[in-house]
């Protein structure tokens, strides 16, 4: 029997990968061979634990070899076999020690590398378990299972064009090789290249469908941002394979990105029971549970990321998150001011600097790291096309509910602050969000007119079925006529027991279009009909108190009343 588990990302990697077992009890036959013509108490002694280790007697079988270490303890093989029997049950560390002794004896030896690798591997060191096979490679470059497995290190880490880079080559000459087809694709998908990830697709489709096949598909979906189509090829891999390594995390993260946050922290969660070392699974739970405030919940994941890949952007921007939201600021500040040295143009870790030291009452640095914000924020690369705070908002056109006449954002304003909100009644998020907005416009109305503008269905039965909706019996097709869209915004308003007033956009979607708003944002104007605060309504996106902020700054008595919310 051999500790390893079938391989990380394709079964059939199984039949490549030797079993440490196997590797270090052959050392230690050897061994044994060489001094079985002159028997002495030491030679006893591991014949001894050789034995237990067959019988399965592991426990007895550390014994015997420590006893045996005690009297030769340069002996290659009986270090190795330790290292094996320490693997199998689980006490990684141990094994890696006892691994790490051969290879000061045996500097080199491939299969020692091999199995001190594995034990980095399952003890979650992979960038450690990665040098070492990287090692490994350098001595047996034909090596095919060394190969896979530094490959499979890579795809762990994030580091897809490493993995590209070491299998691409070797494809030719495996054309039939579907262990790394799946690898190679799996990197190039994740990599942004779908073109050439879905040649890969092809090769693993032609084979039949299969959980695998399936799997590959929606993460060519999930690379694409087509997240429905994502959410339901990973389910159907579930379905005919729910324990294949990464799948409950990539579908976790469709989930995620469909606005279904309670249905991906349970799948993040699947992943984490079979794999507690899994990167993304824990990074991604800890920010559901960040944005729902449950700091003593997000600890784990978070400190388990962080070991896992030390140098984290992401992980440490939860850290600090954590730090911040456990009331911790002084030990906030370190970790963001660490994180400054090491990325010093990253805008999300002087954004959060900025607010610590406003927090701790250091004016000069918060100062400073505004100025650094404004900074990075007028060269940084626009994706997203909404307006940014600080733009002039977009003029529109809109229906209001009761009369049926169009209104713009001027009249709307009239000269002073209001808050725009877009969403529809399938968009989860949206939803989500109305609780805050109920809670906030008896105490801002006065002062701060709310708005809700109707915008196309996020996940209409049509175009973009949600798992949430599916649960919490929301089913809409997409409206087609105005008649349709006002019938869909007043269920939405009586659903929610909204009470600010609810606008319809047009059918051609301009004002959506003119704030990049679906499928539901959220954005404060100031007197002057400047943004000063957007946020998308998502759980990880939207936070209720720097949306109350933005309405304190904006906050004036108003002159004449506004338009007054629709009968309902």
């Amino acid at each position: 029997m051999g500790w390893l588990r079938p391989s990380h990302y394709f079964p059939i990697l199984i039949k490549l990968m030797h079993r440490p077992w196997f590797s270090g009890l052959l050392l230690a036959t050897c061994l044994f061979a060489q001094t079985h013509s002159s028997p002495s108490l030491p030679e006893e002694l591991l014949r001894h634990a050789v034995e237990l280790q067959q019988l399965g007697d592991l426990e007895g079988a550390v014994k015997g070899y420590r006893e045996f270490l005690a009297v030769r303890p340069n002996e290659i093989a009986a270090h190795s076999n330790l290292g094996v029997v320490l693997a199998h049950l689980g006490r990684y560390e141990e094994a890696v020690a006892e691994y790490q002794k051969a290879l000061e004896l045996a500097p080199g030896n491939s299969g020692i590398l091999i199995n001190l690798g594995l034990a980095y591997y399952k003890s979650g060191r992979i960038s450690d378990a990665s040098a070492t096979f990287a090692k490994a490679h350098e001595t047996s470059p034909e090596n095919l299972q060394t190969i896979l497995l530094l490959a499979d290190c890579h795809l762990r880490m994030g580091q897809n064009r490493e993995v590209v880079a070491l299998l691409g080559p070797l494809e030719q000459a495996h054309a039939d090789d579907l262990a790394i087809a799946y690898m190679l694709g799996m990197a190039l998908l994740r990599d942004g290249q779908v073109q050439e990830g879905q040649a890969r697709v092809d090769k693993i489709l032609r084979n039949g469908d299969s959980a695998e096949s399936r799997f590959l598909l929606g993460s060519q979906m999930l690379a694409s941002h087509d997240f429905p189509a994502a959410v339901k090829q990973f389910a159907g891999a579930i379905e005919l394979n729910s324990n294949l390594p990464d799948l409950q995390a990539s579908y976790g993260q469709a989930l995620l990105s469909t606005g279904d946050a309670d249905a991906a922290a349970e799948a993040f969660r699947r992943e984490l029971a079979s794999d507690p070392n899994h990167f993304e699974a824990n990074l991604y739970l800890a920010q559901i549970l960040l944005a729902r405030k449950q700091w003593s919940e997000a600890t784990p994941p978070i400190q388990k990321a962080l070991l896992l890949r030390p140098d984290s952007l992401p992980a440490k921007l939860e850290l600090a998150d954590l730090q911040v939201g456990d009331a911790k600021l002084s030990q906030a500040r370190s970790t963001l001011e660490a994180a400054a040295m090491l990325w010093p143009k990253s805008l999300g870790v002087h954004q959060r600097l900025s607010e610590v030291y406003a927090a701790l009452h250091l004016k000069a640095g918060a100062q400073r790291e505004k100025t650094l914000v404004a900074n990075l924020q007028s060269k940084e690369i626009v994706t997203d096309r909404s307006p940014k705070p600080g733009d002039q908002a977009p003029e529109f056109s809109v229906i209001k509910m009761g009369s049926d006449q169009s209104t713009t954002l001027s009249q709307l304003r009239r000269a002073g602050p209001v808050l725009l909100v877009f969403g529809s009644y399938t968009c989860p998020n949206f939803r989500g969000a109305t609780d805050t907005l109920n809670r906030l416009y008896p105490e801002y109305k006065a002062h701060v007119p709310f708005y809700l503008i109707y915008i196309r269905e996020a996940h209409s039965t049509q175009d973009w079925a949600s798992t949430q909706n599916a649960r919490e019996g929301v089913a809409l097709k997409p409206a087609t006529t105005m008649e349709e869209q006002k019938g869909h915004a007043t269920m939405c308003v009586r659903k929610l027991h909204i009470e600010f007033p609810a606008l319809l956009d047009t059918m051609n979607g301009k004002a959506e279009e003119a704030y990049t708003a679906w499928p539901s944002k959220a954005f404060v104007l100031n007197k002057d009909g400047r943004i000063i605060f957007s946020t998308g309504l998502s759980e990880q996106e939207f936070k209720p108190d720097q949306l109350e902020s933005a309405l304190r700054k904006v906050r004036a008595p108003l002159k004449a009343s506004r338009l007054q919310p629709a009968a309902q």
